[in-house]
């Protein structure tokens, strides 16, 4: 690769040269003062972020880790998991492999599930919870997280919870005012952060659920994960590495204009790689005008053209792209526009594609 502004990957994204050199970082004590005010300092951005007074809560694993985390201690039993893309379908997986029982409701590809569909869903078989994701990655399908949540909010006892894994740092986000019980995030998407961090944030309602629940785990606990936060001092050795790096970008996107500035150059990004698809007969986004995820696209290309020959083309020119995860959604490229990324280097990558297309 070229340096840095070419990787277009739907995740791992380009990290910051200034916080991969935060990665060398020194030792210390994970229960020391100096790691409580360390975490002290990050909560503020970090609830900003997640639109949120409750404590952000942070755990060394994946976005995975925590979407097992908010299975174990926020669904008792029965949870309807919206499906219309590959992380849909994730979702579903882990609930299952935590022995709970799971309802699907299947959404066209590209698509993202309805208020009025969910209602509908909500009449059949007895739920305790709810799970969305809110950016499909595989599709580019952004759901309206605000209406769902309201029809959610609507059935007593039953929870909300969010996959918010390429959404975090790319759209705002109001947990609170949306009424969202559970939103989590890995650190390798639009936080441009290296692999192997996961944040999230509960709501009173399910902070109270998971008080009692039986099967929660140890460090898949929420409880445990929101008295850490409340009190900066883990119980287990984080990543301190990684907690280095997240201290680094935050600081860095305070300093170039806050998560507000952020959130506007993803809405540029979405607009332009629109425009550029409106401006062309034979390529297509594949989620719906309006649904749009400003972190992640997903395009089908004419016809003569192999998804597999198109990425390999790009990375001889130095760039990287995805392809699809499912074979169901057909033919397809996945263009990552996230995380610090500019709307100058997705320029260059698309005058790339369409040289390459035409």
């Amino acid at each position: 690769m070229n340096g840095f502004g070419r990787n277009f990957l739907p995740g791992p994204t380009d990290v910051h040269p200034e916080v991969m050199a935060a990665l060398s970082g020194p030792m210390f004590s994970h229960r020391s003062p100096r790691m409580q005010t360390m975490l002290a300092l990050m909560q503020p951005s970090l609830q900003e972020c997640f639109g949120t007074r409750e404590p952000v809560f942070i755990n060394t694993c994946s976005g995975s880790g925590l979407i097992e985390a908010g299975v174990r201690s926020g669904v008792r039993d029965r949870v309807l998991v919206a499906v219309g893309g590959y992380f849909g379908e994730y979702f579903a997986r882990i609930a299952e492999g935590c022995g709970k029982q799971v309802y699907r409701v299947e959404v066209h590809p590209g698509r993202a599930i309805t208020p009025e569909q969910l209602e509908q869903f909500l009449e059949g078989p007895a739920v305790d919870a709810v799970a969305i994701v809110h950016s499909e990655t595989s599709t580019g399908a952004l759901a309206d997280i605000p209406a769902l949540a309201r029809v959610v909010r609507a059935r007593k006892d039953v929870l909300l919870l969010v996959d918010g894994v390429s959404a975090i740092g790319a759209i705002p986000i109001e947990m609170d005012r949306w009424g969202v019980d559970y939103y989590c995030v890995g650190s390798q998407k639009a936080l441009a952060l290296p692999p192997g961090l996961a944040l999230g944030a509960a709501s009173e309602r399910f902070q109270a659920r998971a008080e009692v629940q039986p099967d929660a785990g140890f460090t898949t606990s929420v409880r445990k994960l929101v008295s850490i936060a409340r009190d900066n001092l883990p119980f287990w050795t984080p990543a301190l590495s990684l907690y280095h790096a997240l201290d680094c970008q935050l600081a860095r996107i305070a300093r170039s204009g806050g998560w507000a500035a952020r959130f506007e150059r993803h809405r540029q990004m979405l607009a332009l790689i629109e425009r550029w698809v409106g401006s062309r007969r034979d390529v297509a986004l594949v989620a719906e005008a309006g649904a749009r995820s400003p972190a992640i696209s997903a395009l089908r290309l004419p016809e003569r053209f192999r998804p597999a020959d198109v990425t390999a083309a790009l990375e001889a020119r130095g760039f990287q792209v995805g392809g699809a995860l499912d074979p169901r959604h057909g033919p397809l490229i996945r263009i990552g526009h996230m995380g610090d990324l500019e709307p100058a280097h997705l320029e260059v990558l698309l005058d790339t594609l369409g040289g390459l297309l035409s």
